[in-house]
C-alpha cells in the first residue's frame, strides 16, 4: 500500500500541474501583438469559423494558419522552424485542438491561448463581446463566404457565420447567440455578404438597423462588388490583386490588408473580373492556389482553372503563384499555400540540381513504378509508405493525406482508390497510359503518360506537359521550360 501511495502522489502532482497549466490557456478574445500567430480550426463542426476569425488576423496584422483539431503533418513538421525564425512568442488557437497538440505548441517555447466554444456562433460572439478595438455599431452576416472576412477586416467589423452541420451552407434560422448579441448591442448597420435564407433576412429586418445585401451571380462577381465598396471608401490602394479559391482566402487576408490590395475569390472559374481589374490599373496577380495541371494526382476540383490563368496572361497581367510548381494533390497544395503565405511568399526551391539528368532507365510511369519499393520521399518532404498485400495489391500511405489502395488487374490495367468515392483507372492502349479520374462513377479529369524512345515519360495534363526521368534511385520531373519542378526519391 505504501508503495502504491508513493507512486500515486507524484502522479497526482503531475496531473494537477497539467490541469493548472491548461486552465490558464483559455481566453475569450484575440489579444495579440506583432509576434502572435493565430491558428483557426476550419473543419468538422467548425467549418466556416475561419471566415469570422480572419477579420481579427486581418486588421490586427498577424499571420493566420488554418488547421484541423490536429495540425496536419506537412505543416507540423515546418511549424517549429517558422516560429523560431519569425520570433513568434504567442500562439492563439481558435476552436478545438487535441490536448497533445497544445502541449506540442507549448513545447516550442511560446505562450499558448485558446478561444473555444461549443459552436461557431458561441466563439464568434464571445470574441466580439470582448474585443474593444472593433467597429461597435456594425455586424456582417454571411453563410461562410470568405469575402465577408475581407470586408470585415477592412472595416474592423465582426463577421458572424451562419453555416452549420459541418458545411459551408447556412442554417435556416438565426442562431440564438447572434440574436442575443443583437439584443444586447446597439447595432446600427447590418451587412449581408452572399445569400442567406429568407427566415434569417426577415429576422435581421426586425431590428432598427439598415440592412445592406452584397451579392453577385457568381463568386467572382460578388468579389468585384466587395472590392468596389472598399475602393469607393479609399481602403484599397494597390496595383496588386490576390486571386484565390474558397479554402485559402481567409489565410491570405492579412497579406491583402497589409498590401492594401484587391482580393478576388474565384471558385466559379469566371473571368468577369478581368475588365474590373484592368479598369483599376491592376497589373500584378498573386494566385493563391494551384491549377489542375500542377497536381500529380488530384481529387476534388479545388483549383484555379488553367483556362482562367491563360486568360489573365493573355490580358498581360503579371501572374505569380503562391504555391509550389508541383505538388501531390489539392490537399498538399493547400498546405503549401498556407506555409508560403506565412513565409512572405518564399517558395523554397527543391534541393536538386537544375542540370538535367541523362540516360533514363526503362520503367513504368512513376506512380506505377513506385509500387515496387517500400518508401519514397518527394521534393516537398512528403513521404509515402508502400505495403504489399499480395502480388497484385498495395496500400500507399502518403504522410499528409489518406491512404490509397492500388490493384493490378493485369499488365495493362491498374486501379487506385481512396475509399472515399475517388478512383483512378490506368489503362494502357496505343503505346500510352490513360488515367481516368472518377468520382461516384463519373469521370471528371484525365491525363496521359507516353513513353519516349529514350526511356523518359511525358505526362500530358490538360494545360501543361512534363517530362519524367529516372536514374534508378530518383524520379526527376521537368516542366516545358526544362526546369526541374519536382522529384521523387526511393528511401527503401
Amino acid at each position: 500500500m505504501k508503495k502504491v501511495y508513493k507512486l500515486l502522489v507524484p502522479a497526482l502532482i503531475i496531473l494537477a500541474a497539467i490541469i493548472v497549466t491548461f486552465a490558464s490557456i483559455y481566453a475569450d478574445s484575440i489579444d495579440c501583438d506583432e509576434n502572435t500567430l493565430i491558428i483557426s480550426q476550419c473543419t468538422a463542426n467548425m467549418r466556416g469559423l475561419e471566415t469570422g476569425i480572419s477579420v481579427y488576423a486581418g486588421y490586427k496584422g498577424v499571420p493566420m494558419l488554418l488547421s484541423d483539431k490536429r495540425i496536419p503533418t506537412q505543416i507540423a513538421n515546418w511549424l517549429p522552424s517558422y516560429i523560431k525564425r519569425n520570433n513568434i512568442t504567442k500562439v492563439i488557437v481558435v476552436g478545438s485542438m487535441d490536448i497533445d497538440e497544445l502541449i506540442k505548441l507549448k513545447s516550442m517555447g511560446v505562450e499558448v491561448k485558446q478561444v473555444n466554444g461549443d459552436s461557431i456562433s458561441s466563439i464568434l460572439t464571445k470574441i466580439a463581446d470582448n474585443t474593444k478595438d472593433k467597429n461597435n455599431d456594425t455586424i456582417i452576416f454571411t453563410a461562410s463566404d470568405p469575402m465577408a472576412g475581407f470586408l470585415g477586416a477592412c472595416l474592423k467589423t465582426p463577421v458572424f457565420v451562419t453555416a452549420d452541420n459541418s458545411t459551408y451552407t447556412s442554417s435556416e434560422q438565426l442562431d440564438e447567440n447572434y440574436i442575443r448579441y443583437l439584443d444586447e448591442h446597439e447595432i446600427k448597420n447590418i451587412i449581408v455578404v452572399g445569400s442567406l435564407p429568407d427566415n434569417i433576412i426577415k429576422k435581421l429586418n426586425e431590428y432598427n438597423t439598415t440592412v445592406e445585401v452584397i451579392t453577385g451571380q457568381s463568386s467572382a462577381q460578388l468579389s468585384v462588388n466587395i472590392n468596389k465598396k472598399l475602393n469607393s471608401m479609399g481602403i484599397i490602394d494597390s496595383n496588386r490583386v490576390y486571386y484565390g479559391f474558397y479554402g485559402e482566402i481567409p489565410a491570405v487576408i492579412p497579406s491583402v490588408i497589409r498590401d492594401k490590395a484587391y482580393l478576388m475569390e474565384d471558385s466559379s472559374f469566371d473571368t468577369s473580373t478581368i475588365d474590373y481589374l484592368k479598369e483599376n490599373n491592376v497589373s500584378e496577380i498573386y494566385v493563391t492556389r494551384n491549377t489542375e495541371s500542377d497536381y500529380i494526382q488530384m481529387e476534388e476540383t479545388d483549383y484555379i482553372s488553367g483556362d482562367v490563368i491563360a486568360k489573365l496572361e493573355e490580358n498581360e497581367f503579371n501572374v505569380t503563384f503562391i504555391t509550389k510548381d508541383r505538388t501531390l494533390d489539392e490537399a498538399t497544395g493547400l498546405y503549401d499555400t498556407k506555409m508560403i503565405l506565412l513565409e512572405s511568399h518564399d517558395d523554397n526551391p527543391i534541393n536538386s540540381s537544375d542540370k538535367k539528368v541523362q540516360n533514363s532507365l526503362k520503367t513504368l510511369p512513376p506512380l506505377l513504378e513506385m509500387l515496387k519499393n517500400k518508401k519514397y520521399v518527394d521534393s516537398n518532404n512528403i513521404t509515402a509508405d508502400i505495403t504489399s498485400m499480395d502480388d497484385n495489391s498495395w496500400t500507399v500511405k502518403w504522410s499528409t493525406i489518406h491512404p490509397y489502395t492500388w490493384i493490378k488487374h493485369d499488365d495493362t490495367h491498374y486501379y487506385a482508390t481512396t475509399n472515399t468515392g475517388y478512383e483512378y483507372r490506368w489503362t494502357y492502349t496505343d503505346e500510352a497510359w490513360r488515367v481516368d479520374y472518377i468520382f461516384n462513377n463519373t469521370a471528371y479529369y484525365n491525363t496521359t503518360w507516353i513513353e519516349n524512345n529514350d526511356n523518359t515519360w511525358t505526362e500530358i495534363q490538360q494545360n501543361k506537359n512534363y517530362t519524367w526521368i529516372n536514374d534508378g534511385a530518383n524520379w526527376y520531373c521537368y516542366g516545358q521550360d526544362e526546369k526541374l519542378t519536382y522529384s521523387l526519391s526511393i528511401l527503401e
